[in-house]
């Protein structure tokens, strides 16, 4: 199997641009992997925006999130309502609850509101298909972000629904983000076990961004002949049990694995943490990606070993730059890469203060306000 790596450069803000480097020889792989883990060390960003429209203020905007009660959901809503208070926007933000039918009735209710535009957070076109062809109806605008529109090919190519997607890294594709975040994580369990590894890796196989998760870990694991993979599968709907059930047969099934990964940090409080605890085993490398303040805890207890922190805050506000641009009247196909980015955390590293996220080490809210500010 073919695996990329990443390299960085430079970026605009002091960051990190994450950028494709050539396919690793063999025998370079542990060395190119523990070079990508000291630049995630230091941050794999790509900085904001530095051009694009005047806030277009004294807009109504209903912000549609992907459920209140989960962590990514809220700090997304959170950096959404921060980034609206400087465009001056009249903003709603509404909890889908992670139901598409949920969402539905929203972008309905958004619509007979006569909202100037609907920002939406992971939910995929087809579960929310006839309310969007609504919105398009009645001409309001919806703006997605970590979703995948109608148009893709895992959902027959139709027609896009979506008025525009959050680019993310160079890419609307939501699927290429997370691809990429797998890779990140396999680079971490390739320099932290010299190359030789046996990973029981958890992958979720419900929704399609989980997909690109788990396969950007399969692809960038490909490099490492000394690795061998197990595959974990579940899906939201066995979430505590029977998941936990799964996943301590997985454990129980491979004494002798030495790494437990996956892309879902919130799944430790959710039934992982009892399954690696109750299999007696202190040695694993145990990780993970999100980054959230319980997961650094666990870090810090020497439960979690690691976890490659995504800036979900930032993502709120790249959702608003992206509104923002759709109600200039700007064209999407031009719209340009909102950066982003990851972190990596263990317990050497990167570990905020207790019951904080982490912060990305540049300043992407004023890039923002000084395109806004035309500054």
């Amino acid at each position: 199997m073919k695996t990329t790596m990443f390299k960085a450069t430079a970026g605009v803000l002091g960051g990190a641009i994450l950028t494709l480097a050539q396919p690793a020889m063999a025998q370079d792989v542990v060395a190119q992997a523990k070079e990508t883990v000291q630049q995630g060390y230091e941050g794999l960003f790509e900085a904001p925006p530095s051009e694009g429209p005047a806030a277009q203020t004294d807009k109504t905007v209903w912000y549609i999130s992907c459920g209140q009660a989960f962590v990514l959901c809220a700090q997304q809503a959170e950096g959404f309502s921060e980034s609206a208070e400087h465009l001056g926007w009249d903003v709603s933000i509404q909890d889908g609850k992670a139901t598409p039918s949920v969402a539905s009735d929203l972008i309905r209710q958004a619509v007979a509101a006569r909202v100037d535009a609907v920002a939406i957070s992971a939910f995929d076109c087809p579960g929310i298909k006839s309310a969007l062809l609504m919105a398009q109806s009645e001409n309001i605008p919806v703006i997605a972000v970590q979703s995948i529109d109608c148009s893709d090919e895992v959902f027959g190519g139709e027609e896009p629904l979506f008025t525009a997607a959050v680019n993310l890294l160079g890419s609307t594709d939501a699927k290429d983000y997370y691809h990429r975040f797998g890779e990140l994580r396999a680079s971490y369990v390739i320099a932290k076990t010299e190359g030789a590894a046996k990973i029981i890796s958890i992958a979720e196989t419900s929704q399609q961004v989980q997909n690109a998760n788990h396969a950007g870990f399969m692809d960038g694991i490909a490099a490492c002949e000394g690795c061998e993979v197990v595959t974990s599968e579940f899906n939201f709907s066995q979430v505590p049990s029977p998941a936990t059930q799964i996943w301590q047969s997985a454990l129980l099934q491979n004494p002798d694995a030495s790494v437990v990964e996956y892309g879902i940090d919130a799944l430790m409080e959710l039934g992982l943490q009892t399954a690696v605890r109750q299999s007696g085993r202190d040695d694993l490398i145990v990780g993970g990606g999100e980054g959230f303040p319980n997961n650094f805890d666990l870090i810090r207890r020497g439960i979690q070993t690691y976890s490659v922190s995504l800036p979900f805050k930032w993502f709120g506000w790249a959702v608003a730059d992206t509104t923002n641009r759709v109600l200039a009247g700007d064209d999407p196909a031009s719209f340009p890469s909102q950066g982003t980015g990851f972190m990596f955390v263990d317990a050497e590293n990167n570990l905020p203060p207790e019951g904080e996220m982490l912060e990305p080490p540049l300043d992407y809210r004023s890039a923002y306000l000084a395109v806004w500010n035309a500054e």
